[in-house]
């Protein structure tokens, strides 16, 4: 058999691999996840499936690579298609693509980003070029803005509380961000509040209060950036 056969079919076997261990996922959660479980769902003997991937981790570790990177996708997508004159237009285009991304692939989003799978340890080697790529989209836009005439130090968040330094200036350092203190602890901040609003969605717990998932996203993100002291164009 031609090899360019023999790598499509292979290729097309890992995708039929990871498309089921996906619908596992969505039935029975991350914690449903076994090898044993995904042969059966594809009429195969486990031994079959280490021929792709030689444990479950490896599998559950491309899976998470896949969804960081096609998230980072989506984000530099929406960044590019807007003027880079607008980084705030850019910043909120951005944000609004990570919820977006989230509701359409909510089993990748919960995978990465909830629920843990016991016993499974990500190698950092492998998933945190990954990571990093949709994190660098964030915090990227967020030092260009408070560098700008479009920033206004807003208290509390112009001052970085004194415990958090450390911590924020290790990862600039051992990561080679060339970003600010300040920065990296806006998008730490405003993370933890739009990541706590996607997960109420994605487990059904805010619909009911707010009614249009979406607007009330929207407008909670431009609370958040007036909160920050960044202005609206114009």
């Amino acid at each position: 058999m031609p090899k360019v056969r023999q790598d499509a079919l292979r290729g097309a076997a890992i995708q039929a691999i990871k498309d089921t261990a996906r619908h596992l996922m969505a039935e029975q959660g991350t914690a449903g996840l076994s090898v044993r479980g995904i042969a059966k769902a594809l009429h195969l003997t486990p031994p079959a499936l280490y021929t792709y991937f030689t444990s479950l981790d490896d599998l559950i570790t491309a899976l998470i690579t896949d969804n960081f990177n096609a998230l980072a996708d989506t984000l530099e997508h929406a960044r590019d298609a807007l003027p880079v004159e607008d980084p705030v237009a850019q910043l909120e285009a951005v944000m609004n693509a990570y919820r977006q991304w989230a509701v359409d692939h909510p089993v990748d989003f919960q995978l990465n980003y909830g629920n843990p799978i016991p016993g499974y340890h990500a190698p950092r080697e492998i998933t945190v070029p990954a990571v990093v790529r949709s994190f660098v989209v964030i915090v990227g836009l967020i030092e260009r803005i408070v560098q700008s005439e479009r920033y206004a130090p807003n208290p509390p968040y112009d001052t970085i509380p004194p415990h958090l330094q450390p911590a924020l200036q290790r990862v600039i350092t051992e990561g080679g961000y060339p970003v600010s203190e300040l920065a990296l602890y806006l998008s730490v901040s405003g993370w933890g509040e739009i990541h706590g609003i996607i997960m109420l969605e994605l487990f059904h717990h805010i619909q009911a209060l707010v009614g249009d998932t979406a607007t009330y996203y929207q407008e909670q993100i431009r609370r958040m950036m007036r909160a920050f002291g960044i202005r609206p164009k114009g």
